[in-house]
């Protein structure tokens, strides 16, 4: 016997007699003695279409429909990943047989093979579109107007599909008899899904199409990761009798774009110029961003960059317009969802906490950082070179920027997005932080056992402070926290 299922989603094919090939006569001796003379008919539209009869094993019993049903009716959960990855197969099935007139109106469970993929091994409760059966149908996976006679069509297979998501949902099936005001646990979307594909109704039921794109849209909204930010920030004006204000800025937008994706925007501006100058450009900066409205098209990595890179441009020219001989640096993230950009001018950082390590992920774009790339003085020495405070780029500056003049995350670690993970810490600082508090240091505090993000930056402000905080100093953190 073949074993391989008649409908397998993996490797769907359609048999036909044209690529059937004829055994040889020896090989069908056998029905010799019991055979049908052919039938002539006259008129070829009253031919009925050519069959063939195709047999397979029974489906493995450990794998099949009913069997994972019972043991998943045992489980805590009422709705995961795999139930419907299920749905979603079974709705995929039928409206591939759909799209042939061809139709599904109820489930043998016995005869359904799931592990990974779907493998339905039952052929006898596919029905050809408009047909009108002798007898009517009646089970928990039947649509209602089955059991009256009407019409086989394409709604019937969504009142299917529908019956096995509420028996996964709810350990048992759907009952005809209070179908039209049935129980349905409140699983947004998944409730109003329910509603209306197990509507007695046919009309109100859900196309095959629009129900696969609905269950798709369901999985991803209950079984991603949410990701939840918690954030913790303090900024000082030092301890020099030089600086009397604090031109640092920061700021930080949390945004739902839709029912699957957040938006957080990290931002740190250290401004320069003098008297309220610096104070003015670094403001300038940070509002443009917190008040740029994000747009409707954000999906794709290039997309993003894009508006951020035009972002750096507006607060460029508006600083430019608004302060004379004023001018501030500019470090900002991105992450939607688990993926992460950033946009960065100037020598403020940011860092990467991750599993106990920190890396830099912005460049400083200083004289000394220049020095030490090109192997001139080394990284000890730029500390107390007397150049250290010179900047090579800055916002305020130059009007308008350069291509390549926003630094993003391809400098460092040659991709445009970054993919987040479970806890990893982003540190945006002023060189007044990471000045006198070196990354080794910022790594031993932040990883400190039983200590709060909150307390983690207070500590490092303070150590800023212990060390004489010659500089404004500004420190925004954002941990990542994934959530089923």
């Amino acid at each position: 016997m073949d074993e391989t299922p008649i409908i397998d989603l993996e490797t769907t094919q359609v048999i036909t007699t044209d690529n059937y090939e004829q055994k040889d006569e020896d090989e069908t001796d056998y029905l010799e003695e019991d055979y049908l003379e052919e039938e002539v008919y006259e008129n070829e539209e009253n031919e009925p279409s050519k069959q063939i009869l195709l047999l397979t094993e029974f489906p493995n019993s450990d794998n099949c429909l009913s069997n994972f049903l019972e043991t998943y009716s045992k489980q805590d959960k009422s709705l995961e990943k795999t139930a419907l990855n299920l749905v979603i197969q079974l709705c995929q099935c039928c409206s591939y047989l759909s799209e042939r007139k061809w139709n599904l109106v109820n489930l043998c469970p016995n005869l359904i093979e799931f592990k990974q993929h779907l493998k339905l091994y039952d052929l006898t409760q596919i029905f050809p579109e408009k047909e009108i059966l002798s007898i009517g149908l009646v089970g928990g996976y039947c649509a209602p107007e089955l059991a009256t006679g009407s019409p086989i069509h394409p709604l019937m297979s969504s009142y299917t599909v529908g019956a096995l998501l509420y028996q996964l949902i709810h350990n048992q099936l759907p009952n005809i008899e209070q179908n039209l005001d049935f129980f349905t646990q409140p699983i947004p979307p998944v409730y109003q899904l329910l509603k209306k594909v197990l509507s007695p109704v046919p009309e109100e039921r859900l196309i095959l199409t629009g129900l696969r794109q609905l269950l798709l849209e369901a999985r991803e909204e209950l079984c991603h990761h949410k990701v939840h930010w918690e954030t913790a920030s303090r900024s000082t004006i030092g301890l020099s009798l030089k600086r009397l204000q604090n031109e640092d800025n920061f700021g930080v937008k949390y945004e739902q774009l839709n029912s699957q994706e957040t938006l957080i925007l990290g931002i740190v501006a250290d401004g320069m110029g003098g008297m309220a100058k610096g104070e003015i450009a670094s403001k300038i900066a940070v509002e443009t961003l917190l008040k740029a409205p994000i747009p409707s098209e954000f999906k794709s990595s290039e997309n993003k960059d894009a508006w951020l890179i035009e972002m750096f441009q507006n607060a460029n020219q508006a600083i430019a317009a608004e302060v004379e001989n004023g001018g501030t640096t500019l470090s900002v993230i991105l992450a939607v969802n688990k993926q992460l950009m950033l946009a960065h001018v100037g020598d403020s950082r940011i860092y990467l906490l991750r599993q106990g390590e920190i890396k830099q992920l912005s460049q400083d774009h200083s004289y000394v950082a220049l020095l030490v790339n090109n192997g001139e003085i080394t990284e000890e020495e730029s500390q107390t070179h007397p150049d250290k405070s010179v900047l090579l780029k800055s916002l305020g500056s130059k009007n308008p920027l350069s291509n390549g003049y926003v630094q993003n995350l391809t400098v460092t670690t040659d991709k445009l997005v970054l993919q987040l993970e479970n806890n990893d810490t982003l540190l945006l600082c002023s060189d007044g932080v990471w000045d006198l508090v070196s990354k080794q240091q910022l790594q031993e505090i932040f990883t400190h056992p039983d200590t709060s993000l909150q307390k983690a930056v207070d500590t490092t402000i303070q150590k800023v402070l212990d060390g004489g905080a010659f500089d404004n100093a500004t420190l925004l953190a954002l941990q990542c926290n994934f959530l089923d």
